[in-house]
């Protein structure tokens, strides 16, 4: 007969179980309710402590101390090399004993080890009780993802007077009540009431006005008294309805605030309205989130837009890279991070082509500047080089090679002038010389497409290599049919490339995931041990993979997260497999994001790189976040294998 564990057990067991995920996010009842029906076993070093003899799974297992590794018995030493290594405070099997089944791994004591068992009725019981213990089991790397964005977040607010940041969700930044009127409300009376309750918008709703009923129909603001009102000498007595902005762009409740300053800087307006569960509650202003932040977005993007000159613009260039490094540190998402470095860099490649032009004006022919790389998949992080090429369309009937060489040698002046430019401001001139001033790199659409199928037909390391590069472009400024059309011919084009595309998915696998059986991570590097380079070797293997399935699957897409997105549904791959490997990815480009905003600050003599970290370094929750990360590059890594037969 079994006695139960004396209190002072209990409290030692919630003490070791708290310092790890999930446990320090669950009810104190909870958790001592769970400690109390723990089973604690040991496992000399070498022996089995689960397996697939054992038949379907009956048992979670909590390692306490010492270290586990699961491989595949199958005698494949590449396979039983990527094994897994388990350390303290994480758990095994968790899929098998979810779905039932017996474990496809064996779990092997690597050192002497103690484990808390908890039995499948106890499984069962805390997953249907604990939130945080059931998002974690469904969802682990998002949920270890979302508890390193929290404890980023309490740092930074722990070292600012506010502790708003824009992670914050956008019902925290909703001052007032929106105030609004009808449709039928006359343009005088909206200016009245507008002034006299000291306001800048009025939002315009369906139906009767106060509290939650009616439906935002438009927005009125104080711009448009303006632009609509005193200019024109408008008759005061029309209905609002006739100038509002119709159908005002909103957000939910618990959208960050970044979204709504991206949105404002995006899309030039100024006020976005906020909803809760259907329900308009608010109106956020771009007033308000200056009132958050010194450096606003809108107020950069103005800059790049008035910047009349080099110095200017790379006054500009700074303040992105300021304002990114903060939102590294408020805990904004690596999605919503690089989307915005991204979007900013867009825009100051515009205002460097337009300053290039006062000296070096392009030729007068159609012509779109393409950026390749991490900004043709919108994943630029705070260290980046210049990658960028040009597509042109020779005026209709020219066949002449001399005159299509004449206005591919004033496009080559322009690119020049323009990547000077870039170079000047804050993006280093590609080493690999992959500009748009290269004159392979300046083309029409038919001579894009011959250097496509070129690459195509010779499958050798140099056309696999300009394939993955060039493969991300995206059309920045100009005319961006000319780039639309040359990505619709090659989705339809490489697809039925079938040998190609092999290649292609056996170069994806070139690159492994540094984690394997005997330690957490292992050396993949031998001029820097002990550290891991996160381009290469952490965010590349999504890239490429997500590349292989977004061109077999005619995926147009270059955005990595996009590609998985929606080639999932075209591979029979679960959403949460798909979600799995897009929080990985996502986790990756965070870690990159917040190891260059170190390095930014660090002194010379002290910095590692911009992608290089130390995983002993990092705190127990971001080391084993990374792990996880890894594993599911693994796994990313071996469907593609599967489904390419390699």
């Amino acid at each position: 007969m079994s006695s139960s564990p004396s209190p002072s057990i209990v409290d030692a067991t919630v003490g070791e179980l708290r310092a790890h995920a999930p446990f320090d996010q669950m009810d104190a009842a909870m958790l001592n309710k769970l400690a109390s029906r723990l089973v604690l076993r040991y496992f000399a070093k070498g022996s089995t402590i689960l397996s697939p003899d054992d038949g379907e799974v009956r048992r979670l297992v909590i390692i306490q101390r010492g270290s586990v590794t699961g491989d595949s018995r199958s005698g494949d030493a590449a396979a039983n090399e990527r094994a897994l290594s388990l350390a303290e405070g994480e758990m095994f099997p968790i899929g098998a004993i979810m779905s039932r089944r017996a474990t496809v791994l064996t779990f092997t004591a690597a050192t002497d080890v103690f484990c808390y068992e908890m039995a499948l009725p106890v499984f069962e019981e805390v997953m249907d009780l604990s939130r945080p213990f059931r998002n974690f089991a469904t969802r682990r790397l998002a949920h270890l993802l979302d508890q390193s964005r929290r404890n980023t977040q309490t740092h930074y607010s722990a070292n600012l007077a506010a502790a708003q940041t824009l992670a914050s969700p956008l019902k925290d930044i909703v001052r007032r009540a929106p105030v609004t009127v009808p449709p039928q409300t006359s343009v005088r009376e909206v200016l009245a009431l507008m002034k006299r309750e000291r306001i800048g918008s009025v939002v315009v709703v369906d139906g009767e006005t106060g509290g939650d009923a009616g439906q935002p129909a438009g927005i009125f603001t104080e711009r448009d008294v303006l632009d609509r009102v005193a200019v024109p000498q408008v008759d005061q007595s029309m209905p609002i309805s006739a100038l509002m902005t119709a159908n005002p762009f909103s957000l939910p409740s618990h959208a960050p605030v970044f979204d709504a300053a991206k949105a404002m800087v995006e899309r030039r307006f100024w006020h976005v309205l906020v909803t809760e569960e259907g329900r308009f509650i608010g109106v956020v202003s771009e007033r308000d989130l200056f009132a958050m932040q010194r450096l606003s977005l809108g107020e950069i993007a103005k800059a790049i837009e008035r910047a009349g000159d080099v110095a200017a613009l790379a006054g500009a260039s700074a303040d992105v890279r300021r304002m990114a490094a903060a939102l590294v540190g408020q805990g904004v998402a690596a999605e919503q991070l690089t989307q915005f470095v991204t979007t900013m860099n867009d825009a100051i490649v515009g205002r460097a082509l337009a300053l290039a032009a006062q000296t070096k004006a392009p030729p007068d022919v159609a012509w779109c500047w393409m950026g390749l790389g991490s900004e043709g998949r919108m994943e630029q992080t705070l260290a980046t080089d210049q990658d960028n090429a040009i597509i042109f369309s020779p005026p209709a009937g020219m066949a002449d090679d001399a005159n299509i060489d004449q206005i591919k040698a004033g496009l080559l002046a322009f690119a020049a002038a323009t990547n000077q430019i870039l170079d000047a401001v804050g993006f280093p001139l590609c080493r690999g010389d992959i500009m748009a001033k290269n004159p392979k790199w300046c083309l029409t659409q038919a001579q894009w497409r011959d250097t496509f199928g070129e690459w195509m037909r010779a499958v050798n390391p140099a056309a696999l290599l300009n394939a993955a590069i060039f493969f991300d472009f995206r059309a920045l400024h100009g005319d961006v049919s000319l780039a639309g059309n040359l990505k619709t011919w090659l989705a339809g084009t490489v697809a039925k490339q079938s040998m190609f595309m092999r290649h292609m998915a056996a170069n994806a696998l070139q690159v492994r995931p540094p984690i394997g059986m005997l330690r957490d991570f292992v050396d993949a590097d031998a001029e820097h041990p002990g550290t891991i380079d996160l381009k290469i070797y952490a965010a590349r293997p999504f890239i490429d993979a997500a590349r292989v399935f977004a061109l077999a699957n005619q995926v147009i897409a270059t955005n990595t997260a996009d590609r998985l997105r929606m080639a999932s549904a075209k591979m029979r791959m679960s959403e949460d497999e798909v979600n799995a490997y897009v929080d990985a990815f996502h986790f990756v480009q965070l870690l990159r994001l917040r190891n260059q905003e170190v390095v930014d600050v660090a002194p010379p003599d002290a910095k590692p790189g911009p992608n290089r970290i130390r995983p002993d370094d990092l705190n127990e929750l971001d080391r084993r976040s990374l792990k996880e990360a890894l594993r599911q590059a693994r796994k990313l890594q071996s469907r593609l294998e599967m489904d390419f037969q390699l």
